[in-house]
Parts: structure tokens; C-alpha cells; sequence
């Protein structure tokens, strides 16, 4: 193995964890785009089960859909992240690279509690 392949040795694994946080990160803003949209509308704030059959629920809804659908591509990045994290982190030659990935995953989690936390807040 030469001098090349130990640097990038897990590097793409540091890429997945990378792209878990920044969907993580979007799908965050998508939702709560959703939710502004549903608060906005006319009237007391319904509960999501009871809203109302007109456009601006149905825009609403559609935006926290795909926030969700988001979340779900995040939950698969991360986990990738940390299964690529351990098997690097094993390896001489990919341990930085391993670790970076495994925190990176496990952070997505956390950012994704941290965000909705503080989007309830609001």
C-alpha cells in the first residue's frame, strides 16, 4: 500500500457522515417549513390529524412529508457512516478517517433532537 492510499483510506466514509448531518440539517428546515406553513393558516393551529382539505394544509402537509422522507435518508446515511466508521477505525490505515465518520454519525441523531427541540420551542 503506498503513501497515497493511507491518506484516503475511509475517506468516503467521512463524506457519508458528512452528507448525514447536512440532510439532517435540511430536512430540519424543511419541516419546520411545514409547520410555518400549517401555524399561518387562519384559525386556531388544528392538530395534524384534523386539517383542514384546502391548499395551504395540503402545501403544509407536503412540506413536512418530505422533511420526514428527509429524516429517513439521514437515519440511513448516519448508519452507514457508523458501519464504515467501525470498520475503519479498525484499520491502521483509515483509523482517523474512522473515527471522524463515527462521529459524524452519531452526531446526526443528536443535531436531529437539538433542531426539533428547538424548533418546538419556537
Amino acid at each position: 500500500m503506498n503513501q497515497t492510499d493511507k491518506q484516503t483510506a475511509g475517506t468516503w466514509a467521512v463524506v457519508v457522515g458528512a452528507l448525514a448531518v447536512l440532510v439532517t440539517t435540511i430536512a430540519s428546515g424543511v419541516l419546520f417549513k411545514g409547520y410555518l406553513v400549517l401555524a399561518r393558516m387562519p384559525g386556531p393551529m388544528p392538530s395534524l390529524d384534523a386539517l383542514p382539505d384546502n391548499p395551504e394544509a395540503r402545501a403544509g402537509s407536503l412540506w413536512m412529508m418530505v422533511g420526514a422522507g428527509c429524516f429517513a435518508v439521514a437515519a440511513i446515511l448516519a448508519l452507514v457512516a457508523i458501519g464504515a466508521g467501525f470498520h475503519f477505525s479498525r484499520r491502521p490505515d483509515g483509523y482517523s478517517r474512522g473515527v471522524w465518520a463515527l462521529a459524524l454519525g452519531a452526531c446526526t441523531p443528536v443535531l436531529a433532537i437539538m433542531l426539533l427541540s428547538g424548533m418546538g420551542a419556537t
